[in-house]
């Protein structure tokens, strides 16, 4: 199936019959029935592994059979909690799994991915799949780990955004206001900066100039969209302080927590982004500067996961 054929609105889920993907399948799940959505069920086989280690070569209809086997078996579990079969699709694509699942997301409005609990130096390599599609989709991503997150979230009533005075900033802002507005919860702002040596070097005052004006940039962006959702309960946390550590803790608090991506030529997620995602304690939606794709984010592209 190829990107034209996903109905507009519709959640697509990347599945492997993983504990992760499965959490991932639940979360769309709850995303796809609060937007009215369609869900879109896919595995992708990995055409790297046809030709195996010790020369082993693997029959593609083989791996074809298990990926029918695992969406089948996704879909079932969810027509057992409640969702209406006309609304399920499934797909078995063949190729890497990020590169699929990015031209799949051309035609959705939300793509949601298992993401992997690592400990040690696996950290800093988080997941090849959900780096790729960070970097790379047409939609916003979720990623949710059945470690960090295994049951149902939305009890907290609260959503977090990390936000900074750029275009990704105020994409991640918008696009948590709007789903805050979905939601009906209440949205927390948060906006940590850090300060370079020199100038703490230079003496408190210059601390404090840098620290009003990192508040005034996020307060600027805050302002129209205060007006426009004027019913979301809005909170800030602005603190001077390393980015990852400040969002990583506030993530206990929170049911899902927005992320602005910034990616260019030749690069992918950067260190920020990446050190959030390997840490935090809540899923992860994530948005990316669009400017080089076919349209300006709308406010439909900008609603992301539900509680699930």
């Amino acid at each position: 199936m190829s990107a034209e054929n996903i109905r507009r609105g519709a959640v697509l889920v990347g599945v492997d019959g993983s504990p992760d993907a499965n959490r991932a399948l639940v979360y769309a799940r709850g995303a796809a029935e609060l937007r009215g959505s369609d869900l879109m069920i896919v595995h992708v086989v990995d055409d790297a592994v046809l030709a195996g280690a010790w020369g082993v070569v693997y029959d593609p209809s083989v791996l074809q059979d298990a990926g029918e086997a695992v969406v089948a078996e996704a879909a079932e579990s969810c027509r057992a909690a409640g969702m209406p079969a006309d609304r399920i699709r499934t797909e078995v694509a063949m190729g890497n799994a990020a590169a699929a699942l990015t031209k799949l997301s051309r035609g959705a409005d939300l793509l949601v991915v298992g993401r992997r609990s690592l400990s040690g130096l696996e950290r800093i390599f988080v997941g090849s799949t959900s780096v790729g599609v960070a970097a790379t989709a047409h939609c916003p991503v979720v990623m949710i780990s059945a470690a960090s997150s295994p049951g149902e979230t939305g009890a907290k009533r609260r959503i977090g955004v990390g936000v900074d005075a750029t275009a990704n900033g105020a994409a991640a802002l918008a696009a948590a206001f709007a789903e805050a507005d979905l939601r009906k919860v209440s949205l927390e702002v948060i906006h940590a900066w850090d300060v370079p040596g020199a100038v703490r070097r230079s003496g408190e005052h210059a601390v404090e100039v840098a620290g009003q004006a990192a508040i005034g940039g996020v307060q600027a962006l805050l302002g129209p969209l205060q007006d426009r959702y004027p019913q979301v309960p809005v909170t800030t946390h602005l603190v001077q302080g390393h980015p990852v550590k400040e969002m990583v803790a506030r993530s206990r608090e929170l049911d899902l927590l927005w992320l602005g991506v910034h990616t260019t030529a030749g690069f992918g997620v950067g260190g920020v982004v990446r050190g959030v995602m390997a840490h935090a304690e809540c899923p992860l939606a994530l948005i990316r500067d669009r400017a080089d794709d076919a349209g300006p984010l709308d406010e439909d592209d900008a609603l992301g996961g539900a509680p699930s």
